[in-house]
Parts: structure tokens; C-alpha cells; sequence
């Protein structure tokens, strides 16, 4: 209300209501006279073009001030704690601080679990139960040492609650509550940086439904901390449309909710998919029209991880020797007695599968066959003697082709290169191997003699090819090759094999 003088005054009785629409005046709400009653104190007022004059004309009425001087008066005594029902007060003061403190316990289990990614509810949703899942079997765990979830407990189970707040409801109200203030915390460190880049990328769910996943990542600098480079995730959106266009939509709208500018977007990174990186009809595309600052940076690991992969694939040697892994791991981990004939031979690593979407995983494939191939032969061997004994001549014939492919130079000369394998890994995905190496000068040097060394790989690989008839004869039982080099004893390894693998070595 703005009076004469130019001073406004707020309403302070006047409060709206969003179910109804409409305004109602709540010191005669509270203390009015029902059989006297207006608008204003019980239905509400949503004349919204006479409510000026209406509020002028209800303000002024004698049964408004008494009801706003009682509102005044009962407010005067909750304060000084001087009302009449003081005791019920204190009661109601208990019961309030009662129920923040078990909230606070069951939103500290929410983040704990959600924190660890594990499911809330079980087979059953009730208290005291098996498999009632880790939700209540956190209560009852904390019940046990805690007295205030320990009297909730209580009464719960007393049916002196009418709402424990331990449902499956409350826990999904409770996780979106947590969630939205995570993302409420996150949009403003965003908007204090105000500069950001955008990481997406597309992948199917278990329910086979398309979801974009988003990632913000933003320079945060402080006094105390100094700079530093954060990446915070802001969400998965079901992506209904994957193309450019409905990628782009979707991601402009998620924007719109967070209530961040795209004019403050200054980079974009996405994987090589064409619906991503197109150049007229992808997402980097259509948010350069609209921010031409955004400037987008193809994904470098994924990048590099096509590069190896179609570098492999163009190599029938390497072809060979990684489809050789996968058999083995396939004919071991098929049953569980031969996987126990594995475990008698290989104590240290053990066979792991070769992964389909990260190349670079395959380095833990190759580990136990690198450390333990004598092992491994022996384990076969003996899979091989056991098959015979159980007549099945479909694992004798894939254990016997196996083990003779693993003997053969071909299958052994791989091993020789690992050292150049492993080094390349390390100088790309060691930022610290890649720092202290431009610090002294020797960027150029070093790239220049990792693509010599490759140079020469590939000139070895070419010839193993072409001699594959000539190689494919020279084999031993020793590990060693009598037409190529001596005979090397058990367990064979050169110097640099020696050493455990590290990332970034």
C-alpha cells in the first residue's frame, strides 16, 4: 500500500492463495466472527480488478483493526513467552525441534546412500522386517545408538505417529529435495564463475530409453584456494529426438531451467558422433549460431580411442592376437571347474574380457597373459588333459588350438613392442609426464621419437604378415623361437617387462 507521502507499506495480514487464486486477509481468518464474515475472511477476494478499493475499504473497517490488535496482542505474547497456553507452547516448541532433529538424521541416510549409489528400498517397506532394504536398515542402525531415532522408532511401532516419515514416498520427496538443492548449490557456483563449458554425450539405459547426460565444467577462483578447474554434472535428459536438432533443444531447455545464459557458454565438447560434431546439422553447429563464442573441442580420449581402434583393426596381426584373448577368456570363464583349473596355474592376474567401448581398458587383458603366459599354457595343458578325460572333444580341439597359437612367434613377438605401447599410453594420459616434458623442451623430440618407434612397429608387423605361412610353422614348446632368436628359459621376459604396470608409465 502506498500512502500520501509518497511511503509504501506492506500488507502484512494480506496472504495469497495458489490453490484458489484469490487473496485473503488472515487476522480475520484467524480471529473473525463467522456469522459476520466477507470475502476476505473466509472464501477469499479474487476480484482482481476492484481489489484495490476493496482492501482500502476492508482496512479501514472496525472489525479488521480488532482482529489485526488481537493478532498483534497474541504475537506480543508468543514472543515474551507470556500467553495463557505457554506450557502448551513449550510443548509444541519440543515437538517442533523433535521432528528437525529426525529429519536431519534421515536426510544425512539419504545422502550417505546416495552418495554411494545404493538402492533404498527391498522386498519389504516396513520396519524390523528382512530385506527391508538399506533406508530402514540405516533407521535401525542409527535406532540402536541413537536415543532420538530410538523414541521415533518407538512411537512408530506404538501408532502414536500418524506420519513416520519413513515411507517410500518420503524417501523419493527426500531424494528430489536433496537433488534439487545440489543443483541449486551447483548452478550458483556456476553463475558466480560465470564462464562455462558444455560436455555431452548420449548413451541407452537398462529401460532401452536414450539419455543425455550433461556436464558443466567451470574455472573457480578463489583467494584462499587459488584456481582451479571443476566439472559438475547437472543432470540426465531423456532424449525422446537424437538428433542435432532435438539434442540441441533439449540442452537449450535444460539451460532455461538452471536459469544459466548460453552467451556465457565458451566451449563445447562432445564425442564424434555426426548428430554431435556435424558440421551443419549438429549440436556444436546449431549452438555456435546461436553463441558464436562457443567454441567446440572434440572429445580427446575419445578421439584417440577411434584412432587405436581402427589403427587395430587395420593390422590382421593385431586382429589376431586380441581375438586370441578373447577366446581364452571365453573358453575359461565358460565353466566353473575350468576357471578353477585357471586359478591352480595363474596365482597373480586373471583373465578379464576385452572391453568393447574403451580400448585402453584392453591394457588389463593383456596383463595377465603378459606376466603369466607360461602359467597360462600350463592351465591350458591341463584343461586340454581334463577335456580328453571327459571326452569333449570341443574344448580339446579350442584348448589345443589355443595353446599351439600362443607357442607360435607371432603370438610372442607382440610382447616385444609392449614397452612402446605402454610408453605412448603414458606420455597421452599422464598430464604430469606431459607437463615436466614441455617444461624442459623436449615436446617435439619426444613425439618425433615415439612416431619413429611406431614407424618401426609397423615396418615388423608388416613383415610378420607377409611371412605369416613362413612364421606359422616355427613353434616350441619353451616360449622360444629356434629360427628367429635362442631359446629363452621359463619364465622368459625381457628387462623392461620386469617392472609392474602403472598408469602413466
Amino acid at each position: 500500500m502506498q500512502m500520501k507521502n509518497g511511503e509504501q507499506i506492506c500488507r502484512s495480514w494480506l496472504v495469497y492463495s495458489e490453490k484458489k487464486d484469490c487473496v485473503i486477509c488472515f487476522c480475520c481468518r484467524l480471529f473473525g466472527n463467522r456469522e459476520r464474515s466477507n470475502q476476505l475472511s473466509e472464501d477469499g477476494f479474487n476480484d482482481w480488478k476492484n481489489l484495490s478499493a476493496h482492501l482500502r475499504q476492508h482496512e479501514k473497517s472496525a472489525e479488521d483493526i480488532a482482529n489485526m490488535d488481537a493478532w498483534r496482542n497474541l504475537s506480543q505474547k508468543l514472543q515474551t513467552h507470556t500467553a495463557i497456553d505457554q506450557v502448551n507452547q513449550n510443548l509444541l516448541s519440543l515437538e517442533v525441534n523433535r521432528w528437525k532433529e529426525v529429519l536431519t538424521r534421515l536426510i544425512a541416510i539419504v545422502k550417505h546412500l546416495a552418495e554411494r549409489n545404493l538402492a533404498f528400498r527391498g522386498h519389504s517397506d516396513r520396519l524390523f522386517e528382512p530385506g527391508n532394504g538399506n533406508f530402514l536398515g540405516q533407521v535401525q542402525l542409527m535406532a540402536q545408538f541413537d536415543p532420538i531415532m530410538r523414541e521415533h522408532l518407538r512411537r512408530s511401532q506404538a501408532k502414536e505417529l500418524s506420519d513416520n516419515y519413513l515411507s517410500k514416498h518420503i524417501q523419493n520427496e527426500l531424494i528430489s529435495l536433496v537433488a534439487k538443492c545440489t543443483i541449486d548449490a551447483i548452478v550458483e557456483k556456476v553463475k558466480k564463475a560465470k564462464y562455462y563449458a558444455v560436455i555431452m554425450d548420449c548413451t541407452p539405459d537398462l529401460s532401452h530409453k536414450e539419455q543425455l547426460s550433461v556436464v558443466l565444467r567451470i574455472v573457480n577462483c578463489e583467494t584462499s584456494k587459488g584456481i582451479s578447474i571443476h566439472e559438475h554434472f547437472v543432470g540426465f535428459l531423456q532424449a525422446l529426438d537424437t538428433t542435432g536438432k532435438g539434442l540441441c533443444e533439449s540442452f537449450l531447455g535444460h539451460l532455461e531451467t538452471l536459469g544459466l545464459d548460453l552467451s556465457n557458454c565458451r566451449g563445447q565438447s562432445y564425442d564424434n558422433g555426426s548428430n554431435m560434431q556435424g558440421k551443419k546439422q549438429g549440436v556444436q553447429k546449431r549452438v555456435l549460431e546461436l553463441n558464436s563464442k562457443a567454441l567446440c573441442v572434440p572429445c580427446g580420449s575419445h578421439t584417440l580411442n577411434l584412432v587405436v581402434g581402427d589403427a587395430v583393426k587395420s593390422s590382421v596381426t593385431s586382429i589376431s592376437f586380441f581375438g586370441l584373448l578373447q577366446r581364452l577368456y571365453t573358453l575359461f570363464s565358460s565353466s566353473v571347474h575350468r576357471w578353477s583349473i585357471l586359478t591352480e596355474h595363474v596365482k597373480n592376474f586373471t583373465l578379464k574380457a576385452l572391453s568393447t567401448t574403451r580400448w585402453e581398458s584392453r591394457i588389463e587383458a593383456i596383463k595377465a597373459v603378459r606376466y603369466q603366459l607360461p602359467e597360462i599354457v600350463e592351465a591350458l595343458t591341463a584343461l586340454k588333459e581334463y577335456a580328453m578325460e571327459k571326452r569333449d572333444a570341443e574344448v580339446v580341439s579350442t584348448a589345443g588350438s589355443i595353446c599351439k597359437e600362443m607357442q607360435r612367434w607371432p603370438f610372442v613377438e607382440r610382447f616385444s613392442h609392449m614397452e612402446t605401447f605402454y610408453e605412448l599410453y603414458g606420455f597421452l594420459y599422464s598430464t604430469d609426464v606431459m607437463r615436466s616434458t614441455e617444461k624442459e623442451g623436449k615436446l617435439d623430440e619426444c613425439c618425433h621419437r615415439l612416431e619413429q618407434r611406431f614407424d618401426d612397429v609397423d615396418t615388423e608387423d608388416l613383415k610378420l604378415e607377409h611371412h605369416n605361412i613362413e612364421d606359422s610353422s616355427c613353434c616350441c614348446p619353451n616360449l622360444s623361437c629356434v629360427k628367429r632368436a635362442p631359446c629363452l628359459p621359463l619364465p622368459w621376459a625381457p628387462n623392461f617387462l620386469n617392472p609392474p604396470l602403472r598408469r602413466g608409465a
